[in-house]
């Protein structure tokens, strides 16, 4: 179970050479998220904020709309607000990070100043609503092409060669969990089901067994595969960045 399942097929592969049939745009980009290698779900989902971002700083930095409601009907989470600068530093520079990072500043700081110039309930009342943010756009966007895949993957799995082929996708531990819900009691997702569960062993397995040769007289027996266990669940249970 080790060595194989997260890497891209290269041209000798057979998994290469047989290429699961596609039937429209969704399965060419579930296709393509899966031969990248890693979780194909947090592919998708990755791909999908990436080119959400990409096209905010595109076309919507001066959309006075978009910024009038930035802080009030959507926002950028954390996350999304550190990378909103990188998707400008691909495109041209930081000039449209600037303005929306200004327009995001100057609402909570009003935010922010109108709660410290109150005092008890009234004050601890505006801190909180000005912790509260609207839904960020960008994981929205993700979301609905999470949403996407999750629908389309299981019908998939009526094919031979698209249950093969999701059998040996590395999923993180929730999106997998995700993926068995979407996919419900269907028959031909069973095989799919029991492959992943049966890579989820063999990692606990690994890893108990790099725990057991951690000691100084059993160092000499660590496999590779031992090694490389804890990183795979950190991409496990993390998720697939």
């Amino acid at each position: 179970m080790t060595g194989t399942a997260g890497r891209r097929p290269d041209s000798g592969d057979q998994s290469a050479r047989q290429r699961p049939p596609v039937s429209d745009l969704v399965d060419v980009r579930l296709l393509d998220a899966i031969e990248r290698g890693g979780c194909a779900i947090c592919a998708v989902r990755s791909r999908s904020e990436r080119a959400t971002l990409d096209g905010i700083i595109a076309e919507r930095v001066l959309d006075i709309g978009f910024r009038a409601g930035l802080e009030r009907d959507h926002a950028f989470c954390r996350r999304h607000a550190a990378e909103l600068i990188e998707a400008d530093r691909r495109a041209s520079g930081i000039l449209g990070s600037s303005i929306l990072y200004g327009a995001m500043l100057e609402r909570r700081l009003a935010a922010l100043r109108d709660a410290v110039g109150r005092r008890g309930r009234s004050r601890r009342t505006r801190l909180d609503a000005a912790r509260r943010r609207p839904p960020c756009g960008v994981c929205s966007q993700g979301a609905q092409a999470v949403e996407t895949a999750l629908g389309r993957l299981p019908e998939r799995a009526a094919d031979p060669a698209w249950a093969t082929l999701l059998g040996g996708i590395p999923f993180c531990l929730d999106d997998l969990g995700a993926l068995i819900t979407a996919a419900g009691d269907a028959p031909a997702f069973r095989p799919v089901v029991d492959a992943q569960l049966a890579r989820l062993q063999d990692l606990h397995q690994r890893l108990e067994g790099y725990a057991h040769h951690s000691a100084q007289d059993r160092r000499h027996l660590v496999t590779d595969g031992e090694r490389a266990a804890a990183q795979e669940a950190a991409t496990l249970l993390g998720g697939d960045r």
